[in-house]
């Protein structure tokens, strides 16, 4: 396997199912050793399996921890430093809109505004804030963030989204706090994006699962909706971040990439 430190590094979150997964298995396809963070350790477990027996030199290292806490994600962080001595590439791709639907503010408690938000927003924050200093070190780093259409807002039905207005509000939140960093740290050689995807159905995880229990005509009268004719899948997220942790990505900075059949 060679000395890790010569080796690229990426960090996903949200890598115990869904999203954070195929991302996953697509840097690791790339060559890129890989941290692995998510709260689910069980889905964490499986991922980490999955990626050593499809690329059995790629070094995988697995860390279940609650991305909300500064200690542990500085924890994790560290950890991760020590064992792979570089962070090349952050992929934020924890978070959610919930389990329940809400969509009413005046049903909307305090405590599940402030655990989205947290999901999505402190995550994020988080793991730039520890991962800036290592890519600093390096003069090099890609960070891409996850955003949502539903940054926009979301009118009708809400099919796979849990509390829409806290989503909208943090993955807006997403949208500037991206923005701002790429600003900030451009100088030292660090990209930041986001990629802002539409409604995508990965293979497994709780979206794909909430979206086959809705009946037959819910799904066709979204997919409808959606000016493509379909989902997207979670190969196509993968590779548009491929591409922005990629070499030929150094000066593209700062941008929402929208990844949703032209629904934004």
């Amino acid at each position: 396997m060679g000395d890790l430190t010569d080796r690229r590094s990426a960090v996903i979150t949200g890598a115990a199912q869904g999203l954070g997964a195929e991302i996953a298995f697509r840097l690791a396809a790339e060559g890129f050793s890989i941290a692995l963070l998510d709260l689910q350790k069980e889905g964490l477990d499986h991922t980490k399996e999955k990626i050593e027996s499809r690329f059995g030199e790629t070094a995988v290292k697995a860390i279940p921890v609650d991305l909300s806490g500064e200690e542990l994600v500085a924890d994790a962080f560290r950890e991760i430093d020590a064992e792979f001595g570089r962070i090349d590439v952050l992929v934020n791709t924890a978070g959610g809109s919930g389990t329940v639907q809400v969509r009413d503010i005046e049903d909307l408690s305090s405590q599940t505004w402030r655990t989205v938000l947290d999901n999505n927003v402190t995550s994020t924050f988080l793991c730039c804030k520890y991962a800036v200093p290592i890519m600093r070190r390096n003069g090099y780093g890609r960070i891409v963030n996850f955003s949502s259409a539903v940054a926009h807002g979301l009118s009708g039905p809400s099919g796979t989204i849990g509390a829409r207005l806290p989503y909208a509000a943090s993955k807006a939140a997403i949208n500037g706090f991206t923005k701002q960093l790429a600003k900030d740290v451009t100088r030292s050689g660090i990209t930041v994006n986001a990629v802002s995807p539409g409604l995508i159905l990965p293979e497994e995880g709780r979206v794909r699962t909430v979206f086959d229990s809705l009946p037959d005509a819910d799904q066709a009268a979204i997919r409808a909706a959606i000016p493509a004719g379909r989902t997207g899948t979670a190969q196509e997220i993968a590779s548009a971040v491929a591409y922005l942790v990629s070499e030929d990505a150094g000066f593209t900075s700062g941008t929402i990439l929208s990844v949703d059949g032209a629904a934004s």
